[in-house]
């Protein structure tokens, strides 16, 4: 177990709340950093020639938030392997779509 402390500097008076304010900005960084490490697999890559590493990660966060938007049925982010998904999420296509 390891404590962390953070110091802010600011008006606010009202701790209980700015805490609270803090600890939601970082559930929800954790939660999409962990969504992109282990289910688009972002640390595995090595990718570092000029901006690449950049761009990918746009596409990756751009994918991400496609998927989280779509609210037709509650698929799983591993669902992406699916082409049929994929091409709904991506480019509005139905089943059976040509």
């Amino acid at each position: 177990m390891t404590c962390e402390r953070r110091y802010y500097l600011c008006s606010l008076t009202n701790v209980e709340q700015v805490a609270q304010t803090i600890r939601e900005h970082w559930a929800i960084e954790n939660k999409q950093h962990w969504i992109l490490d282990v289910q688009f697999g972002e640390d595995n890559h090595r990718i570092r020639k000029d901006a690449s590493a950049a761009n990918l990660g746009l596409v990756r966060r751009t994918a991400l938030n496609l998927l989280q938007q779509d609210t037709s049925n509650k698929i799983s982010i591993q669902a992406v392997v699916d082409l049929s998904y994929r091409e709904k999420i991506l480019f509005g296509k139905s089943d059976g779509a040509t």
